[in-house]
């Protein structure tokens, strides 16, 4: 029967531990989706293959830790993961500025959904090494099959990259909507006043490195101070205060 190290409230480590595991309880529900979308969107069978299987697998990861939550006895209750959310939206972007059917779209498929799994490896490391300090061996070998399912499908995805997918990408004619724009007379060089000022500024900072005080106790104020760097709204520096301190005798 699994126990946790110390008896009564729990620790500090033990919340940390189940809040880990709402978080990525969160995200294995919502990746279900993502990939099914993924899966849609790549143009190769052996890629949609991959997402594919890895769905499946996914769906298996949601019932490893359902069982982990009914072992401690609390209910299975994903937290949002905002980390997660972050990567899920980068997934979005690459579909949304890349061209279907394109070799460029399946490459940045893969980049997109390798973050997600090197994401879920660290999670899934982390989660098995607390399983075992909190005293949850039966957790932690569910939490290991798992990370052992992430390293695979992130090995097959690099695989699918280096075979083919990347070569084709690199040898493929960017879509008009990537090139850069040709109409450069919305582009203005009119110069910024404040811009200006502070280069003025740096400028004087290389030139007074190695200004030595004029006089003794008194040292000169390098045209690259501090003071320098200060412009009014309009962009003119503003004027330097006069220092208070006195200079010793």
């Amino acid at each position: 029967m699994e126990t946790q190290v110390e008896k009564g409230a729990p620790s500090g480590l033990e919340l940390f531990y189940q809040t880990l595991l709402q978080e990525i309880y969160w995200c294995e529900l919502h990746l279900r989706d993502v990939l099914e979308s993924m899966e849609e969107r790549a143009s190769t069978d052996e890629l949609k293959t991959a997402f594919r299987n890895h769905r499946e697998e996914t769906n298996n990861q949601v019932s490893r830790l359902e069982k982990i939550f009914y072992k401690k006895g609390v209910g299975a209750q994903p937290v949002f993961c905002v980390g997660m959310q972050g990567l899920f939206d980068e997934g979005w972007q690459v579909i949304d500025e890349t061209e279907e059917g394109s070799a460029h779209r399946d490459a940045a498929l893969i980049v997109a959904a390798q973050k997600v799994e090197h994401y879920e490896i660290a999670t899934y490391g982390s989660l098995s090494t607390l399983a075992k300090t909190l005293g949850y061996q039966e957790a932690a070998d569910l939490l290991e099959q798992t990370l052992a399912e992430e390293k695979k499908a992130d090995a097959t995805l690099t695989t699918l990259a280096e075979r083919d997918i990347n070569t084709e990408a690199s040898i493929e004619p960017a879509s008009e909507e990537q090139l850069p724009p040709t109409d450069t007379s919305s582009i203005t060089t009119e110069s910024d006043p404040a811009v200006d000022a502070m280069k003025a500024g740096i400028d004087g900072m290389d030139a007074g490195a190695s200004s030595k005080p004029t006089h003794e106790g008194a040292e000169a104020s390098a045209p690259g101070s501090a003071d320098a760097l200060l412009v009014n709204d309009d962009g003119t520096p503003k004027a330097k205060k006069r220092s208070t301190r006195k200079a010793k005798a």
